[in-house]
């Protein structure tokens, strides 16, 4: 969404102290100072909701006022007073405003017309007079009002000019246009000025509609004005850029593509803005001479702003300058990416950087210092974002670039590098997701093996950054990158200014209310709730709005712009809470953060403790408080069991991937169908795959997934004769097959069919559509790969497969085990002698932190799981019997009695089902082998 991204390195908080009361509210209705009088004759402008009214001082009815304004056309303006000018008809004005402005030196004499200044109207209360046929008239101001006189005495001359603009206008001298580019002049006709009476946060303004069209969408109905500065400055350059490609498609703005442009342009003028001096020049020229101490940190200094070096920056750094791998391990919010930004500066190379999200890449990409190019590529891209992108980087004018693990299965992006892009260093962000037995494993993050990295990126070291991981995790991740042992820094995983408590609860949902109102929660400016689920985040963030407290929801499921800007609002400290999923935090540049409250149990103590990380960057005392409950825990430990597989699936699957032993060929496997057929989730699909690929063995050779269903349509020449001149259309004709008019074929089938790859063929089919030869449309993703080895044993490699995924569940459950028993401990088992009190636990969960990151394998960890039931086999049995006519594996019958949701027993067809969740609370093991026996019982008695 984890990642931190703590390039900035903050030490300070702009932030008051969070022990100081919260300042007082303004007041709800602006203070208006009682106004001066005004001579009866003049007319008085009234404000009635939105719009201003002009209403003559003397008596009479309102209507014979409208009648007569319309049938009376006004009468002409009297004759200026010498020195004779050219006056517009839009020049007779009672009062003219005037800007300061550096800009050249405009006079006006008191005689000619009244000067108010900008923004004179929200300082004094006064009623002013207007004329007929009004207009108002924009000029620098040399002459205005002294800032030193008190108000009073403003208003008194304000009135003095009034009074006198009611009998004579004057001449002005002329002014440049050219020069003053932001004037009304008399001569330039416009619309008549519209007064808009202004909300109660905006002050008094005069509003001018110069141009309609410019405000108006295309049903006429006025935009929305309510946005954030940034976002509107964005949201309007993003469309208007779209616009001139005469592009219709919208959807761009919505998303992280928009973002992406947007930041890459405000580097690249920062970049044109701030180019290295001399000094920055020598400094850099010092540290490749000799990579000491004193010459970073003059490095530190220049670039940051920072005397000194965190705790393990040093170490890391001076090991990447000296051609050193290297596995870091810094608490959340210790300033990793700067181990990686400083060398990105003094390598002569390209910087790659690793990441698994593209939101925590958008937040680094904005957080590098502007003496450093950066770069992104990501699928959320357009063509020519990317193409850009890549032309930059081959150009040399980018030194971090930014990419997904994905993007090594890019042949087109490899290339780069054996062309001769110099890469000095690899850095792979949340380096626990390359391991299986982290609490967050990516099958992508299994490609990063140091020999693949090697062999293509021509790297010679690599950083490896994580902010938690337990020792085996560690091992694994050293192993794969090929980084020595020696090379690990390994610091704190908790900060001492974050104070832990934990709490049972019944309600969740008003404990929370009442927590945030309590002390020492209520006097905190800046709170983010976690929750496991979505829909929590939704429902918790209305519930706290109805209850007057400022919260905004955040997920994936929200569209980027609206992640954006409740980010930017948070950040800005425009809201008080944030309700989000474990995706909010990731490169979060907020290190006021007071407070972090879990809202459901974390899945395991490594994402417990990357999460309270998000508080207290700056230093000062933190809340980090867990709301505990049973439902939460067994809803969870059911879920551990959702990617687990049966040996009897993954031997059909094998089956499948290998009926074509033919070397070198393209073969695919529809996602979706295969995912139901095998009751896998996709994910476990891709696992099973990457490992086929980078295993001790390689079956496989993976390439990147596409649609391989096509529908064609010809219609210029005719299929027959443009066969002829074409290879790829006739061999189209004989595998395709004509269904309503369209033929359609199979990608890989046609590929393999006249040897040449599928980017050729999506290539010559591109190119025959440009020239209107052939429309065609594509869909049905897959997962593609060629076989390099087919296994000899199909059975035994199932078998080994299955082995390795059940350890890898196991792992899960045992992680979230281990949270459990930390939240139970402190609950129930606490003896406050360590320092606890109450619902405050620091030091018992610190305690047991450690101990968990420090042991191998702790045994004697504790869960509230069921073993026993003593009417589990004959409710399978009924289940069995009212379900005679499908077919179930012990492992399907184990989740639906969980109420797990699997892709070939979906929960909207069996949460209907009263068997659906029963035995959440019992051990997902002991629900297998009781269904297990029971099939095979049911099956001895079919048998004949």
């Amino acid at each position: 969404m984890d990642s931190d991204s703590d390039s900035d390195g903050s030490h300070v908080s702009a932030t008051p102290p969070r022990d100081l009361s919260p300042p007082l509210q303004p007041p709800s209705q602006p203070l208006i100072s009682p106004p001066l009088p005004i001579p009866p004759p003049r007319p008085t402008i009234l404000a009635s909701k939105s719009k201003f009214r002009v209403r003559a001082s003397s008596p009479r009815p309102k209507a014979a006022a409208r009648k007569s304004s319309r049938a009376k056309p006004p009468p002409p303006p009297p004759p200026p007073s010498p020195p004779p000018s050219v006056i517009s008809p839009l020049s007779t004005s009672s009062f003219r405003i005037r800007r300061q402005s550096n800009d050249a030196e405009l006079t006006a004499s008191l005689d000619s017309a009244p000067v108010l200044r900008a923004g004179q109207f929200s300082k004094l209360s006064l009623s002013f007079s207007k004329i007929r046929r009004s207009s108002i008239e924009f000029e620098t101001d040399k002459d205005s009002i002294g800032a030193n006189r008190s108000v009073l005495e403003a208003k008194d001359e304000l009135h003095e000019r009034v009074s006198v603009a009611s009998s004579s206008l004057g001449s002005k001298p002329a002014i440049d246009s050219r020069k003053q580019m932001n004037l009304i002049r008399a001569h330039v006709p416009i619309e008549p000025v519209k007064l808009k009476k202004s909300g109660k946060n905006e002050g008094n303004f005069v509003r001018l509609n110069l141009n309609k069209r410019r405000f108006m969408n295309k049903s006429g109905k006025g935009k929305s004005t309510y946005k954030f500065s940034g976002y509107r400055k964005f949201s309007r350059r993003t469309k208007r850029k779209l616009n001139s490609q005469g592009e219709v498609n919208n959807e761009g703005i919505c998303e992280e593509d928009g973002l992406i442009v947007e930041i890459m342009e405000q580097n690249q003028k920062q970049q044109k803005n701030e180019r290295p001096d001399l000094e920055m020049k020598e400094a850099l020229s010092a540290v490749r001479n000799e990579a000491s101490e004193k010459n970073l940190e003059k490095l530190l200094k220049l670039v940051y702003g920072h005397e000194s070096f965190r705790d393990g920056q040093l170490e890391a750094i001076g090991s990447l300058v000296n051609g050193q791998s290297v596995m870091l391990v810094l608490a959340t919010g210790a300033g990793k990416s700067l181990c990686y930004q400083i060398p990105a500066m003094i390598l002569p190379g390209l910087t790659l950087v690793v990441s698994p999200l593209v939101a925590l890449m958008i937040d680094q990409l904005k957080q590098l210092p502007s003496v450093i190019p950066g770069g992104l590529l990501c699928s959320s891209q357009s063509m020519h974002q990317t193409s850009e992108t890549l032309r930059l980087l081959q150009e040399g004018s980018i030194k971090v670039l930014f990419i997904s693990p994905e993007r090594l299965l890019n042949e087109d992006f490899l290339s780069l590098f054996s062309s001769g892009l110099q890469v000095s260093l690899v850095v792979v962000d949340e380096a626990h997701c390359v391991s299986e037995w982290s609490h967050n494993f990516r099958p992508s993050f299994m490609r990063l093996r140091a020999s693949l990295l090697h062999a293509r990126l021509r790297v010679s070291h690599i950083l490896a950054m994580t902010a938690t991981a337990t020792r085996a995790t560690l091992s694994s991740v050293m192993s794969a990158l090929e980084i020595p042992a020696t090379n690990l820094i390994l610091k704190a995983h908790l900060r001492n200014n974050l104070l832990l408590s934990v709490s049972l609860s019944q309600n969740k949902m008003k404990d929370l209310l009442m927590l945030l109102k309590s002390p020492p929660f209520n006097k905190i400016q800046s709170i983010i709730v976690y929750c496991k689920f979505q829909s929590e985040t939704d429902v918790v963030s209305r519930y706290l709005r109805d209850n007057n407290i400022s919260a905004k929801s955040y997920h994936s499921s929200i569209p980027a712009n609206d992640r954006s800007r409740t980010q930017d609002l948070f950040c800005s400290n425009k809201i008080r809470v944030v309700v989000a999923t474990v995706a909010f935090g990731m490169g979060l540049d907020k290190p006021d953060v007071g407070a972090v409250i879990h809202y459901s149990m974390p899945n395991s103590l490594e994402g417990f403790v990357q999460e309270i990380g998000r508080a207290g960057r700056d230093g000062r005392v933190s809340y980090c408080h867990l709301l505990y409950d049973d439902t939460t825990y067994f809803k969870l430990r059911s879920l551990m069991h959702s990617d687990g597989v049966d040996e009897y699936a993954v031997s059909k699957f094998l089956s499948k991937v290998f009926n074509n032993e033919s070397h070198g060929k393209f073969c695919s496997i529809l996602k979706d169908s295969a995912s139901c057929k095998y009751d896998m989730k996709e994910e476990v699909i891709l696992t099973i795959l990457t490992h086929l690929e980078l295993g001790q063995v390689q079956y496989l050779q993976l390439l990147p997934q596409l649609n391989v269903t096509c529908s064609l349509n010809f219609h210029q020449t005719p299929p027959s004769l443009l066969a002829d001149k074409d290879t790829i259309v006739a061999a189209i004709l004989r595998k395709s097959e004509i269904k309503q008019g369209q033929y359609m074929f199979d990608i890989p089938t046609v590929a393999n069919s006249i040897r040449i790859t599928t980017a050729e063929l999506s290539s010559q089919l591109e190119h025959l559509k440009l020239k209107g030869e052939i429309t065609y449309d594509t869909k049905d993703m897959a997962y593609c790969y060629t076989i390099v080895e087919a296994p000899q044993d199909i059975c035994s490699l199932a078998s080994h497969l299955t082995k390795w995924l059940s350890e890898v569940e196991s792992c899960k459950v045992h992680k979230l085990d281990a949270m459990y028993d930390a939240a139970t401990f402190a609950l129930n088992k606490c003896q406050k002698e360590l320092g606890c009190d109450g619902s405050q636990h620091t030091a018992c969960l610190q305690k047991k932190i450690m101990d968990y990151f420090n042991n191998e394998s702790p045994s004697n960890i504790s869960n509230k799981m069921s073993v026993i039931s003593p009417f589990l086999r004959a409710d399978i049995k009924v289940f069995l019997q009212s379900n005679s006519q499908a077919k179930f594996t012990p492992r399907a019958i184990a989740r639906i009695l969980h109420g797990i949701s699997s892709p070939a027993y979906p929960s909207t067809a069996w949460a209907k089902s009263h068997f659906w969740g029963r035995y959440s609370q019992v051990d997902f093991q002991v629900l297998m082998e009781a269904a297990k026996a029971e099939l095979m019982s049911s099956f001895r008695k079919e048998a004949p």
